[in-house]
């Protein structure tokens, strides 16, 4: 069928009696399923013997979908089709067609012809949105551009752009990162009709973090770990470590205990953070490419080590000041000292005290020893916080001093009343007997006599013992 056969086609139709010919445009994205109107709306056509669709591929009409005079229903061959019209639609006079999963090549001219008492033609123009990207996977650092396509073109079409729901100004990619992954939409709009097409982009090269704006805080004393986790493509045994200071690229060594981990999740940690760990961390490897090349990718991190100063006077018991110090405090807004107490089941209570970088004890005393917390922010976001255990010995030791002393000035003293106690007990026992014996004297002759005779006694008998052991012939009963 040439050109003037499809001229001829639309131009019976307005010959025809009651005969009807309209052109109606369909704006849609791909992927979605359009639905091309072909209503009787003055319902002359009542109980159809035939429906035709065709679409015009140059100057040639193609058979879309067709059912003839006898019932018998025609499809292209594919599995599954994607283009029907229902049936069951018929009896409402509504002969639309049905293209899901719509693509790009599907924009185009389409006729709806059909026959009953009276023959009804319809064109509909279809535009299909498509948003893509001339790399639709790339490696960050290397460039892309979007693409929004409206088929068949028209120069009335205004586009705008949305990245992650978005708007965006953006419409290509010089040095992609990995902010730059995600939905991106085409937003199209035409004849008063917005229609949004929508594609992903995804971006090889280190997924964690996304950027060189990344700050790790660590207290001294604590574990630390430096995130660096590859997407798919990181080519194996290419990842590197490597530490410089905040505000140069000269290169330090890496900090003792620094271990690095293998594969595509590279983190390094730091099992004790000290001193002096501080600086920037850069985390490198290679990434596959496009015809097999090989792409550095790299990120760069901070590490802030932070830790609670201690400044106070000679005195055991003087004033103490407590500061809260990080090795780069440029990102902090605010900070606050809170005390921490502990409960039963280990329960962890907070109690703010003061929102400053330093806190100042007038007196030192046994109530302050104990755990204290300092606690930094970034605009009104918690980044991290460092304890510091407080050890007040000088003012324990001054209080259980004081209070052993009063412990023994009680003892002396109960002691002292103890002893006098004892004196006055026995001058009343000696009292008391001398007053016993005056009052019965001759009970204490008796006693006496009785004392008398056995001192008597035992003197007589000592002798008798002597003269036995001196001559051994007489015998002694």
């Amino acid at each position: 069928m040439n050109k003037t056969h499809v001229l001829m086609v639309l131009g019976l139709a307005l010959v025809f009696e009651g005969g009807q010919c309209q052109d109606r445009e369909v704006f849609v994205a791909q992927g979605s399923v359009a639905v091309l109107p072909c209503v009787d709306e003055t319902s002359a056509i009542s109980h159809p013997t035939a429906v035709y669709w065709s679409r015009m591929v140059g100057d040639v009409l193609k058979t879309v979908w067709r059912r003839d005079k006898s019932g018998l229903e025609f499809r292209p061959v594919r599995n599954p089709p994607r283009a029907n019209c229902p049936i069951p639609n018929f009896g409402k006079a509504d002969y639309s067609l049905h293209i899901t999963e719509t693509t790009i090549e599907d924009g185009g001219r389409y006729v709806c012809e059909v026959e009953g008492k009276t023959r009804m033609v319809k064109v509909i123009s279809l535009r299909v949105v498509r948003a893509s990207f001339s790399s639709a996977m790339v490696v960050e650092g290397t460039r892309t551009a979007l693409k929004c396509d409206v088929s068949p073109r028209t120069q009335f079409v205004t586009i705008n752009w949305k990245h992650n729901g978005m708007f965006t100004s953006r419409t290509s990619l010089s040095s992609v990162s990995q902010r730059d992954a995600g939905n991106w939409t085409c937003q199209a709009t035409y004849n008063g009709v917005v229609v949004e097409a929508t594609t992903s982009l995804q971006v090889k090269g280190i997924a964690t973090p996304q950027d060189d704006s990344s700050v790790v805080y660590a207290a001294v004393g604590s574990s630390v770990s430096l995130p660096c986790v590859f997407t798919d493509g990181l080519i194996p045994y290419t990842v590197a470590w490597k530490r410089s200071p905040t505000t140069s690229d000269s290169s330090l060594p890496l900090p003792a205990s620094f271990k690095e981990s293998d594969g595509p999740s590279a983190s390094a940690t730091k099992q004790r953070v000290q001193d002096g760990d501080e600086g920037m961390y850069t985390c490198s490897g290679m990434m596959g490419g496009l015809n097999r090349g090989r792409i550095k990718v790299q990120r760069r991190m901070e590490l802030v080590v932070t830790q609670v100063l201690r400044s106070s006077s000679s005195s055991g018991n003087g004033p103490v000041t407590l500061t809260c110090h990080l090795s780069n405090s440029s990102q902090i807004t605010s900070y606050e000292w809170l005390r921490v107490t502990y409960g039963p089941n280990n329960t962890q209570t907070l109690t703010s005290v003061q929102k400053t970088k330093t806190y100042r004890i007038q007196e030192v005393t046994e109530k302050d020893a104990g755990e204290w917390m300092c606690r930094y922010y970034r605009n009104q976001g918690v980044l991290g916080n460092v304890t510091y255990q407080m050890h007040v010995m000088g003012a324990v030791k001054s209080e259980n001093s004081s209070s052993g002393n009063k412990t023994a000035m009680v003892m002396g003293l109960g002691f002292l009343f103890l002893v006098v106690f004892l004196i006055l007990f026995q001058m009343y026992r000696n009292y008391r007997r001398k007053k016993m014996i005056h009052l019965y004297p001759a009970m204490e002759t008796i006693v006496h006599q009785a004392a008398t005779e056995r001192e008597r006694r035992a003197r007589s008998g000592a002798k008798m013992a002597e003269a036995c052991v001196g001559d051994p012939k007489p015998v002694c009963v």
